[in-house]
């Protein structure tokens, strides 16, 4: 074999299609296909219609600027902003159950509460009452009958719209006492046990 003509892969159209050191660059690419065509076309088309959609969809959301309400809305609707959790007014959800006793047996079920004579003064629609501290707000509400077991009767209560800055709020059962709670502790929820 002559140094002009090298074997193997290194041959000019072989199948890597490489060519010998020393080989004009014109014949390294001595196989083209005609099938290629098409494919290059499919490609070009896809990434010009890649590139549309980006360039469509950034345009739509007003680029990276996340200051702009397009940006943060891409229906171009103005929502309000979330309320702030420590400011404003807020609800205090509450539990208050009642847990039977050798001297005060107590039961339920998912619809009635059996209480002993003793505890006769709370049940469903009893008044409950908070009251802070510091500037004497007070708001009521009524316990809600939540189902109970052979041990146990649990009532739900709600009170709305409580202003915050309180110092100290007082929840109280009249006749039965109070129970002292921060404005954080109102509003992580109240669980009131009476018994046990």
């Amino acid at each position: 074999m002559s140094p002009q003509e090298p074997t193997g892969p290194w041959r000019p159209g072989g199948p890597a299609g490489l060519a010998h050191p020393g080989t004009p660059a014109s014949s390294t690419l001595a196989r083209t296909s005609g099938s290629r065509g098409p494919l290059v076309t499919v490609a070009a088309i896809g990434v010009f219609a890649l590139v549309v959609v980006v360039v469509f969809g950034f345009s739509l959301l007003g680029g990276d600027d996340d200051s702009t309400p397009a940006a943060q809305n891409p229906f171009g609707r103005s929502d309000p902003p979330p309320p702030i959790p420590d400011s404003g007014e807020f609800t205090v959800d509450g539990t208050f159950t009642v847990v039977s006793t050798r001297a005060d047996p107590v039961s339920g079920d998912r619809t009635s509460c059996d209480l002993p004579l003793s505890l006769s003064d709370i049940g469903e629609g009893t008044t409950i009452t908070l009251r802070e501290s510091g500037i004497g707000v007070e708001a009521r509400t009524k316990l809600a009958y939540s189902g109970g077991d052979l041990s146990s009767c649990t009532f739900t209560f709600e009170f709305p719209d409580i202003e915050p800055g309180g110092t100290l709020y007082r929840i109280e059962l009249p006749g039965r006492g109070q129970l002292v709670y921060t404005e954080d502790e109102l509003r992580a929820g109240v669980d009131i046990t009476l018994g046990q």
